[in-house]
């Protein structure tokens, strides 16, 4: 056994979906699973009359029964189920980040998240929000359903969404190698757009802008895929270009059936701003199948072409 996994729980069947699902990518890594319930060590006037144990005997519980939930459908899994006096965020950006004695920290987070409806995708809470804002690893979030075969979490393709300029080695390692522990097919998608001044200007039209941009596009999305291609031979593999919004596409084709979908996620060193691009947080929201997002740090060559945007 090589890594962990993380999960957060806390009784509610999201949390049951992600612990399951969990639970499964650990075994497929050979990985070790890590069930974190977070309990605020608090005091307030409650605990006079009983209700902070009360709730703190529940959460035990929870976390116990997790535990066995695991244990039962995973046998051969090694688990480990801690309860965390520290709340819910600050809890699982610690539990997913590096160990003592120099253990590396988490392979992925897994978050359950309240889905809306069979094709309106996720609600991301604030917990979600700000953990996906603050940890280092993928984070996969699961809604209700995929554990009960409501969801589209095993079977399809592993779609992932391609910016080759930005991000593109972390998000492609993730999504190859999820579709390789699978045995699915993966699907690597850029959309991509005229700028706002070809279209206005009307370039667009007297020229051929878009043509020579979808064969530029083509072209850089074969570059940034083929080392991946060759380390996992295994792998099947589409590549699809479209002149489209990033977003769209990528909830369209996980509509069609994905089993997780890949989006990347830039790192924010400062604490003001959104920490979760348009992409991935318009994806979060609009697929029904598990979404993986992968963190990413712009390489100094990045950081200048983009200036200070």
């Amino acid at each position: 056994m090589s890594g962990f996994v993380v999960v957060g729980v806390d009784g509610s069947p999201e949390s049951l979906a992600a612990l399951d699902w969990a639970a499964q990518e650990a075994a497929g890594r050979g990985a070790g699973l890590r069930v974190v319930l977070a309990w605020p060590s608090v005091v307030t006037p409650l605990s006079v009359l009983g209700a902070v144990d009360a709730a703190r005997r529940q959460a035990e519980v929870t976390l116990r029964e997790a535990e066995l939930r695991v244990r039962e459908r995973w046998p051969e899994l090694a688990v480990t189920a801690v309860q965390v006096p520290h709340d819910p965020v600050r809890a699982l950006v610690e539990e997913s980040g590096e160990r003592t004695e120099g253990e590396a920290g988490a392979e992925t987070l897994v978050l359950g998240s309240r889905g809306l409806g069979a094709v309106a995708g996720f609600l991301v809470g604030s917990v979600s929000r700000r953990v996906l804002a603050k940890v280092e690893c993928p984070v996969v979030l699961v809604r209700k359903g995929e554990a009960e075969g409501e969801g589209q979490g095993e079977g399809g393709e592993v779609v992932v969404g391609v910016d080759p300029y930005q991000g593109a080695a972390e998000v492609l390692a993730h999504a190859f190698a999820a579709a390789e522990r699978r045995g699915l097919p993966l699907r690597a998608v850029y959309a991509w757009t005229l700028p706002v001044a070809y279209q206005y200007a009307g370039i667009a039209a007297s020229v051929d802008v878009s043509g020579e941009m979808q064969t530029f596009a083509e072209t850089e999305l074969t570059r940034v895929v083929q080392p991946w291609r060759a380390e996992h031979p295994g792998v099947t593999v589409v590549e699809e270009v479209l002149n489209a919004r990033p977003a769209k596409v990528l909830a369209e084709r996980a509509a069609a059936g994905a089993g997780l979908v890949v989006v990347g996620r830039r790192v924010r060193r400062s604490p003001l701003g959104a920490h979760l691009g348009s992409v991935a947080h318009a994806v979060l929201h609009h697929v029904p199948c598990p979404v993986a997002v992968v963190p990413y740090e712009r390489t100094p060559e990045e950081e200048q072409e983009a200036g200070d945007e």
